[in-house]
């Protein structure tokens, strides 16, 4: 699971810094589900952080 949020805050990070033209190009590039990209790119948190008890 670490990996995948690996990927998810690369991407993030390659979108912001113009690397990828499209939220669509990032995550096919880093395969991951363009739902969930575009999610975190909105400021949605992942489960283990907006699940803290």
């Amino acid at each position: 699971m670490a990996n995948r949020e690996a990927a998810i805050q690369a991407a993030i990070s390659d979108l912001n810094a113009g690397i990828f033209p499209s939220q669509r190009a990032a995550a096919k590039a880093y395969n991951i589900p363009i739902a969930t990209l575009s999610r975190r790119v909105r400021g949605s948190q992942n489960w283990q952080n907006s699940h803290v008890y």
